[in-house]
Order: structure tokens, then sequence, then C-alpha cells
């Protein structure tokens, strides 16, 4: 009985190479060689750009952001899995050191150390510029003040004043870039802030303390599309921030061409040794359709995606 249902095996084999050739004749091969290996691919170790499983790590500020840009590419590429956890701006530096993370979404490049450490794993990271943020001023809703100097914003900082600055992240991008845009880096001179961790708690208390202001990520509030970031703009003041010039608000516009003052950028830090998945991902938000998709959440794509125009003629 085993014998016979080899032999018609052998002869549906046949009758397929004749049908098929060469192309048959090689999966027939793999399939072999895989059985007798025993071994099926690895999705984490033997991805390839639109294929496989990795790991990304992103700023906590941009999951918005990744995660519209995580469920477009996997539902183009069906066999593609990106796990993303996200995380404050500080918790990343650490997560970069990690050799199982591919990808770091992040406001910081590596530094000195990071650099040394990768190139003695034979590792040189690209960094891949993809958006701009910013941050965003707030105060009390109906504020009778909706503007604020870069010098008043300092004087707030180190305390000079009885305003109060509020911070949704003590670990988080927001504040060191506050730190390092108006204060020359001095994480010391900070006075008289507070840190509520919770949007919803940030925004009640701003609204209890008319003289305060809270500094957080525009991305929460860009997409005007979005319910959630409408909320946050019924709930506070955005205020137009300025150094010499005319104040400006946080917006698309201002964003792209620099007049916003309190800009910040963000990369894909690209670490990993091959043309894999991670590659795969980092093109796809860099490329056409990421950036669109950029575009559309109210934040500055890195490059602005074309519109393509048809002109119909009678």
């Amino acid at each position: 009985m085993i014998r016979t249902e080899r032999h018609g095996q052998i002869e549906r084999d046949r009758g397929l190479m004749k049908a098929h050739g060469l192309p048959y004749l090689l999966a027939l091969m793999l399939s072999s060689f895989a059985a007798c290996t025993g071994k099926a691919p690895d999705p984490q170790r033997d991805d390839v750009p639109t294929k496989g499983d990795i790991l990304v790590v992103a700023d906590r500020d941009l999951q918005r952001i990744i995660e519209a840009e995580r469920f477009v590419f996997e539902s183009i590429y069906t066999e593609a899995t990106v796990r993303v956890r996200y995380l404050s701006e500080v918790a990343l530096r650490e997560a970069m050191k990690n050799d199982s993370v591919r990808v770091v979404f992040t406001a910081t490049l590596p530094g000195a150390d990071e650099v040394s450490a990768f190139r003695g794993r034979n590792l040189y990271p690209d960094d891949v510029p993809v958006l701009t943020d910013a941050v965003a001023v707030l105060r009390a809703p109906g504020a009778a003040v909706d503007s604020i100097s870069l010098d008043e914003l300092r004087h707030a900082l180190t305390g000079q004043g009885a305003t109060r600055v509020f911070f949704d992240d003590a670990r988080g991008g927001v504040l060191r870039t506050a730190v390092d845009s108006l204060l020359d880096g001095r994480a010391d001179a900070l006075r008289n802030v507070a840190v509520v961790s919770d949007m919803d708690s940030l925004l009640q208390r701003l609204a209890r303390t008319p003289d305060a202001i809270a500094l957080i990520a525009f991305a929460h509030l860009s997409d005007l599309d979005d319910p959630a970031c409408r909320s946050i703009r019924d709930r506070a003041t955005l205020c137009r921030v300025y150094d010499q010039g005319v104040a400006t608000l946080p917006n698309q516009s201002n964003l792209a061409d620099g007049r916003y003052p309190l800009r910040r950028k963000f990369y894909a830090v690209l670490k990993e040794g091959k043309t894999g998945l991670g590659t795969g991902f980092v093109s796809f938000v860099a490329g056409h359709k990421g950036q669109r998709i950029i575009l559309k959440t109210g934040l500055a794509p890195q490059t602005v995606p074309g519109r393509d125009v048809e002109l119909v003629t009678n």
C-alpha cells in the first residue's frame, strides 16, 4: 500500500514537471531541503524589506502618526509584522543600544558613545529625517493673552515671575527641547516647573491655573480631523510664539518654512546590518505614501508629496 502511494506521488511529480518545467523542479528541491533540515524560515532573522517580523521603538509623542504608518504598511505587505513600543525620549536612548531593536523614531540622534558602540558591532546606522514637530504652548481656555515670547518662556522656566510651567513627561523630548532651545542645555536652571503625566489631568490643572502655561508636543493636537486633537484645542488656548518677529502659531506651514521658533526634527535611526524589514518600513515612511500620511496629520513631512492632477480636454 505504501509503495503504491509512493509510486503514485512520483508519477504526479513527473506530470507536474512536464507541465511546469524548471520552476516546479526548483520548488520541489527547496521543499525537500526544508523537510530534510527541519528548519522553517525565521521571520525575525530571515526578513526582507516587505516580509518578516521586526521590533521598532518610537517616541510616544509620535504614537498616533507611527500607528497610521504601520497600519497602511501592513495592509499593503500582508506578510510583514512591525511591532512598535512607544517610549519616552530618555528610554529611547537606552533602547537604541538593544540589538533586537532595528529602527528608532526619535528627535535625538545617536551620540558619540552610541556610535562607537555600533561601530564595535559593525553597525553603521542611517539617520533618515521624516518629519518636523513642534513644542506647543498652551494657556487656560479663554485666556486674554494668546501669545508669548521666547524671553517670557525663559523667565517662566527659570522662575523669574509667577508663571507656572507644566510638562506632561519628565523624561520626554518636549522638556529636553525646551531646556536645549531656551536654556542652553542647563536643566539645573529649571524652576517653578511641574510634571502632570496624564493629558486630561494636565488640561484640568491648566484650566484651574490662569497664570500657568503648558508645553506639550504639537503632534497631540495637530490633526484637525482627529476628535482627540480637537478636544485638546477646545480645552485650552493655543498660543502664538515669537522671538524678534511676528508671533506665529504652530501649524504645518509655519513648521515647514521655519517661522515657528520651537520646532524639532524627527528621524528614523535605521540600525540593521542588512536590507531587511526595517529598511522596508523606513523607506515606506520616508517615501511618497508615508509622507502623505504625515501630511494628513498636520505635521510637516520631510518631503512634500506631489499632487497628481489630471487635465481633461474635450
